[in-house]
């Protein structure tokens, strides 16, 4: 199959568009050279949408817009979309000579869809162009699935640069494995041999039944052919059971993996339990510090009403009123002693003098009235001496000659100051360690690493059970297939013997040999093109990053293992894991490779059509990879950008037959450099080849680019 032409109308950015392939055997290669958002993608999509309708589109098109975004569809005005594909078909005949003879013949495909209000009607029609006209092919679909390219092989053919990279990145191992299953078993026709056998194995169980019916006199063959029957179904039964343990198995066992990989990825950035009772314990340590400063501030603040401050403020001010205190002390004015002398001896019989004051005696009497007198004329007269004298006692505590070292202010101010200071680190430390914490916890999110061991064990457990059940399900399908081998000798036996049964039993062997046949078919695929796939894509990858400086080095093999991974391998046979040991390049040339060599092995003559292939290469492997795609390939259909081609052109002027340049005509004024004669958004083509660009296509970081 060969793509000639390709109409567009009304198919979101492609209005009206035409595209030429070339279809030349030696120059293969077309190249629609267009910018991001210029209709690479959906091009690619309508392309696969006129082929196989809306199940290849985004969700199968349920919310993918196919009309133009500008369009008003709420008015009920009648809109069609259409996208027609011209292409060629090579069929081999088998002449009498048994020469073989091929014809090449053209056909066209419309698809359509009218939009008229909320109810959309979609229409597929399919010609065979002749010398004499168009004849149409129904069922389109029926044909195109099984005459022209399969619905599963469309990701081969029709290929997106990021997408295609699902062979060999995907969330998981049994994905990536699925698509290169997928894409292997479609392609060298393992499951149409499987369906053969399905459909053998039915009409050799009709046959069986048909057996019974050969032994009119007695009931041994029919016991014998129900017995039959019935291992059949447990067979049957049985495989299916085993078939699913080994399924869950190798889900469980390349899960497993996966698992200690985000355990350790989890125990790289934290285990959460341990950071949260971390996290817990820091902020206890600071609700302790803030306790403790908050004594500190509380002490801070008393420490301004403390007597020391009044007394340390005062102390040149005081040094010298007690200085004269101490000297009227010294001089014995201070403390005034007379009265309380006087009032004392009032209160006893004899003076100082030692006369007596027996109030009783009238010299006695005199004695004591003259005390009492001179008591009130001290009074009197002594009022400044009573207030220096309380002033003194009254005024120690604010003697600074009196205090202790202790009871400075400043000792004081100094002492909950370092306090202070002594918290402040370990403050600021545990605050830090905080923050680090809580964005440890955020960088985990919500893995949960107890989770993770509970789901390894949860897994190894699975992989123990299901383990179990495959060897069950092996011996107890060993046991029936031999007892089966016997009944079916045994039923043969008795057919044998019917006068009836010669047809019978020469339908039993054929469907026998033909089983064994389509079953040897099917291991010898599976074995050895599985190992053609492996060999080629090896050979055409190595060929591809030969010289990358990046890669070359490291890598030594790729291969398609048993079980459909694509391995890479390094120096001594090292384990690569293309997700995360491969660059960007590497990876996206490996998927070219795996797809090349398919095809190639497979002879199913398509065209490959790729989106953006070069992206993420420069040097040597961009254009190694270019180089390998057109040699590989019957016809070459490449979406590429300015940036791709760059460094590439000397290839595409030897090789390429044809060239479109696509423009999006919503890119002016920003981009493009001259505005373009229409007014909607679409996808304009101009016949510009790789090297050239005119008004229309002209962008402005080419022409800024050619003024530097």
């Amino acid at each position: 199959m060969k793509l000639i032409s390709a109409e567009f109308k009304n198919f979101r950015l492609l209005r009206d568009l035409r595209l030429d392939f070339s279809t030349d055997s030696e120059k293969k290669l077309t190249v629609i050279r267009a910018e991001n958002d210029t209709g690479k993608t959906t091009i690619l999509n309508a392309l696969q949408w006129a082929f196989y309708g809306n199940a290849v589109l985004p969700e199968k098109g349920k919310k993918y817009r196919l009309h133009p975004i500008d369009w008003d569809t709420s008015k009920g005005s009648k809109i069609t979309i259409s996208v027609q594909v011209d292409f060629e078909k090579k069929t081999s005949q088998l002449s009498r000579n048994i020469n073989s003879r091929e014809t090449v013949s053209q056909y066209r495909i419309i698809r359509e869809q009218t939009l008229n209000g909320a109810n959309p009607t979609s229409e597929v029609k399919l010609f065979k162009i002749t010398d004499i006209g168009a004849e149409p092919i129904d069922p389109p679909d029926a044909w195109i699935q099984n005459e022209l390219l399969r619905f599963e092989l469309r990701e081969v053919f029709f290929t997106d640069g990021d997408r295609a990279l699902s062979f060999i990145e995907a969330e998981s191992l049994t994905d990536k494995r699925n698509q290169v299953r997928k894409a292997i078993r479609s392609l060298l026709g393992i499951e149409a041999i499987e369906a053969a056998l399905k459909h053998l194995k039915g009409a050799a169980a009709e046959l069986n039944k048909d057996a019974k019916n050969l032994d009119s006199d007695k009931a041994e063959l029919a016991e014998t052919a129900t017995e039959l029957e019935q291992l059949d179904k447990k067979i049957l039964d049985l495989e299916k059971k085993r078939d699913d343990a080994k399924l869950q198995l190798d889900k469980v066992t390349h899960r497993l993996p996966e698992i200690d990989k985000d355990i350790e990825a989890a125990l790289l950035r934290g285990n959460r339990e341990e950071l949260e009772r971390e996290l817990k314990q820091t902020a206890s340590k600071l609700k302790r510090i803030a306790e403790l400063e908050a004594d500190i501030e509380k002490a801070h603040s008393q420490l301004f009403r403390n007597l020391s401050l009044s007394r340390d403020l005062l102390a040149p001010l005081l040094a010298k009123s007690f200085e004269k205190l101490d000297a009227l002390r010294a001089e014995g004015k201070l403390p005034s002693a007379t009265i309380p002398v006087l009032e004392e001896r009032l209160l006893g019989s004899t003076c100082i003098c030692g006369e007596s004051l027996n109030e009783l005696s009238n010299n006695g009497k005199q004695r004591r009235n003259h005390i009492q007198h001179l008591i009130e004329e001290s009074q009197k007269a002594d009022e400044l001496q009573r207030r220096l004298t309380d002033l003194y006692y009254r005024s120690l505590d604010l003697n600074p000659n009196k205090m202790n070292a202790n009871e400075d202010w400043v000792a004081e101010y100094a002492e909950i100051s370092n306090r202070r200071d002594e918290l402040e680190r370990p403050r600021e430390e545990a605050e830090k360690r905080r923050k680090a914490l809580e964005v440890k916890l955020e960088g985990i999110g919500d893995i949960d690493i107890q989770e993770l061991r509970l789901h390894k064990q949860q897994c190894v457990e699975q992989q123990t059970r299901f383990n179990n059940t495959l060897r069950e399900c092996e011996v107890d399908l060993q046991v029936l297939q031999k007892k089966h081998r016997s009944l079916t000798a045994e039923r043969n036996n008795l057919i044998a013997k019917q006068r009836k049964g010669n047809l019978t039993l020469a339908r039993l062997y054929v469907a026998r040999d033909v089983e064994q046949a389509l079953q040897n078919s099917c291991n010898r695929i599976t074995d050895e093109e599985l190992a053609k796939v492996g060999t080629l894509m090896n050979a055409i990858f190595l060929e591809m990053i030969g010289a990358d400086p990046e890669q070359g080095a490291i890598i030594r093999k790729a291969e398609i293992s048993e079980a459909f991974d694509i391995l890479v391998s390094g120096p001594n046979n090292t384990s690569l894991n293309p997700d995360r040991d491969l660059n960007g390049a590497s990876r996206r040339a490996l998927t070219i490779a795996f797809i090349l060599a398919l095809t190639k092995v497979s002879e199913v003559k398509a065209p490959n059509i790729i989106d953006t292939p070069l992206g993420m290469m420069s040097g040597y492997v961009k254009r190694s990879v270019l180089k390998t795609a057109i040699r590989e390939s019957s016809q070459l259909i490449l979406f590429l950008t300015r940036a791709e081609i760059a460094g590439c052109e000397d290839i595409l002027d030897a090789e390429v037959g044809q060239v479109i340049t696509l423009t999006n005509s919503a890119h002016y004024p920003k981009i493009l450099v001259n505005k373009p004669q229409v007014e909607a958004q679409q996808a304009l083509r101009c016949e510009c080849n790789h090297r050239q660009e005119c008004e229309l296509c002209k962008r402005r970081v080419d022409v800024e680019g050619n003024q530097n």
